[in-house]
């Protein structure tokens, strides 16, 4: 391109333009491919790249590229610092502005006939951030060029410098909410058997009852509580009690294997299940399911009338008006009715 008050002035326009993209834009990747673009755009450059710079993996990482011919390099490609043109700026933090590229022992010919490479770095107070790479088939194709890319990189280091805070800033606050997500499912879960606990049963019982109320569909509770227990206890001993307890989670699982009819330890040997959009009819068939698998798994409890592991459920329906609380005694009441009457049943009322 020959100097003259045009060009000038149209290098003016084009420095103050990728400004404005530096500054409009702080997703890294994004504003670096709108710089390359307006570079190959207003000044015709067939190939036109930016690398930034992976210290940890002491190498070079290629973010942007605007081509109007083929090449090896695309977004992701990598090479070593110190290997190439681009990774001996990437290193040294020199511009390298080759005018014939034809046989330079350091030019790595990516165009397959590169004739002459242009290469600038992006430095921040002395650390080289990135890398902008021009590059032609033609022989002295960026002659006078060289201020104009010095430029542009001297605009866009601060914003760079900014941008891969941003993106630091970014990583770590997914990381920390990534952290966070993790540590209140462990909060929320029994460490013992795996299921929710009491913590999420609650907040899960709220939601679901305010839904039903709202959509006007059926919501029912069971409530499983384990026979004799602590006669297995005090006679198996507590490691054998946990166990009884973990396969009767593990007997939930299969029986309610959704993501709304998950199961909650209530408490001791206590297990509570919610079963939104069930009908007390529809709950206590799921309860008596429930009731047979636990007893065909035959775990013996030779201090209980039935010489197994058994389990005692109570079933109730959500009515119209009804809080957690009023479901939960209603549920409980059932319970108790199913012990009354020998224990190992399913009992359900709506009193």
């Amino acid at each position: 391109m020959q100097a003259g008050p045009a060009n000038t002035a149209r290098q003016l326009a084009t420095i103050n333009r990728i400004a404005r993209i530096a500054i409009d834009d702080l997703e890294l990747r994004p504003m670096l491919q709108r710089i390359v673009d307006t570079l190959k755009q207003e000044f015709g450059w067939e190939f036109v790249a930016c690398a930034t710079i992976d210290r940890a993996e002491n190498c070079f990482v290629c973010d942007a590229v605007a081509g109007a011919i083929d090449s090896e390099v695309a977004v992701g490609y990598r090479r070593a610092l110190g290997s190439g043109i681009v990774g001996r700026c990437a290193a040294t933090g020199q511009t390298f502005d080759i005018d014939d590229a034809r046989g330079h022992p350091d030019v790595i010919d990516t165009l397959s006939g590169t004739g002459s490479e242009l290469c600038v770095p992006v430095l921040h107070r002395g650390e080289v951030l990135a890398v902008l790479n021009a590059e032609s088939r033609t022989v002295g194709a960026f002659r006078g060029q060289r201020a104009l890319l010095e430029t542009v990189a001297d605009q866009i280091a601060g914003v760079l410098r900014a941008a891969r805070l941003h993106a630091a800033l970014q990583r770590a606050h997914d990381e920390l909410q990534a952290a966070y997500q993790q540590l209140d499912g462990i909060a929320r879960r029994d460490g013992l058997t795996g299921l929710g606990n009491r913590r999420w049963f609650d907040a899960r019982l709220r939601e679901c009852i305010l839904a039903a109320h709202r959509d006007e569909k059926p919501l029912a509770l069971l409530i499983v509580d384990v026979d004799h227990f602590k006669a297995y206890n005090d006679n198996y001993g507590h490691p054998a009690g946990d166990a009884s307890l973990r396969e009767l989670a593990t007997v939930m699982a299969e029986i309610f294997d959704t993501q709304e009819q998950r199961a909650a330890r209530y408490g001791g040997e206590e297990f509570a299940l919610i079963l939104p959009g069930q009908t007390l009819e529809q709950a206590i068939a799921q309860a008596e399911r429930l009731r047979h698998a636990v007893q065909q798994r035959a775990r013996v409890h030779l201090h209980a009338p039935d010489g197994v592991v058994t389990v005692s459920i109570g079933c109730a329906q959500l009515q119209a008006g009804d809080d957690a609380d009023t479901l939960l005694a209603r549920a409980d009441r059932a319970l108790y009715a199913a012990k009354r009457a020998g224990r190992n049943r399913v009992a359900g009322g709506n009193d």
